[in-house]
């Protein structure tokens, strides 16, 4: 009973995440979008076909967290190249295709610590301009962590579904809020453009 309430959980944040990117910075969004259908796929595996739980997640979790630290980068500074960040996508995507053949977990694990990595160091450098943010980012980070760990021990069981979805909501959250900034930028004044008042 616990597995099919976890799957449920997590389908529920893939699609709360879903509109909560609408609030992230365009080049983030496509990103986040990205990341939440491959989650919200672990989430209909996991109780549908419980024996295509583990193979599904070995595919899941390297791509759906190396996308969300792309995501990170270009919700909280400078997006990656779109050459380097689709160089970096192929490598995972055959590291994890090689793990969902082979059942050797190292494959999917060593992407899947890099982009943990990635998105910790990015959030922890906004820690000074954007506090809230970067804050949820890294309480994030951590529940993704906590996800990953369970995975390495015990396979794609409820604690999983339950950490991911959590991490992926919360960095969601945090990405749609580091855009403020751009935000509050001043608007130029219209009136500057009109002839009232001037002579001729």
């Amino acid at each position: 009973m616990i597995a099919p309430t976890a799957a449920f959980l997590l389908a529920a944040a893939s699609l709360a995440a879903w509109f909560t990117a609408l609030g992230a910075r365009p080049a983030a969004r496509v990103q986040l979008r990205f990341a939440v259908v491959m989650f919200a796929a672990l989430a209909a595996a996991a109780p549908v076909v419980p024996a295509a739980a583990t193979p599904v997640a070995l595919i899941v979790l390297p791509i759906g967290l190396c996308v969300l630290a792309l995501a990170s980068a270009a919700g909280f500074g400078t997006p990656l190249q779109p050459s380097l960040a689709a160089i970096v996508l192929a490598l995972v995507v055959l590291a994890a295709l090689t793990a969902a053949v082979t059942g050797w977990r190292d494959f999917a694990l060593a992407p899947v610590a890099v982009a943990l990595t990635g998105i910790t160091v990015v959030c922890g450098r906004r820690l000074g301009d954007r506090s809230l943010a970067a804050v949820q980012g890294l309480v994030s980070a951590a529940c993704l962590l906590g996800g990953a760990s369970s995975f390495a021990l015990d396979g794609a069981g409820a604690p999983v579904l339950l950490f991911t979805a959590a991490g992926m909501l919360g960095l969601t959250l945090a990405l749609s809020r580091s855009d403020g900034v751009v935000d509050e930028r001043p608007g130029r004044d219209l009136r500057d453009g009109l002839a009232i008042g001037r002579g001729r």
